[in-house]
């Protein structure tokens, strides 16, 4: 399984979320299989999402795009994130 996780920081997040939602059908095209959203805590606008994506390289592709560089500056991301494609090569545990 192909995963990706990405770390930024943003301006606005509700205006960022917006932008992000409305790039839904963009990214599911690309590959995107699901994601998670979450955030550094105490500090709503930094933010950390894990997606999952149908293949490596198609990840690689969406990721260095133009087209995602320029939507991620309109929804106002403030630095240059940091991007990891990564595989998963074992399952994890789940601890109760």
């Amino acid at each position: 399984m192909t995963k990706v996780f990405i770390r930024h920081k943003v301006e606005n997040y509700g205006l960022w979320k917006q932008a992000f939602d409305d790039f839904l059908a963009q990214r599911k095209a690309a590959g995107e299989l699901s994601y998670t959203l979450g955030h550094i805590p105490n500090e709503a606008d930094d933010l950390c999402l894990t997606f999952e994506w149908d293949s490596v390289d198609n990840a690689n592709a969406f990721f260095a795009s133009d087209a995602l560089k320029a939507a991620m500056r309109e929804a106002g991301v403030t630095e240059p994130p940091l991007i990891i494609v990564y595989e998963n090569t074992a399952e994890g545990q789940t601890y109760v």
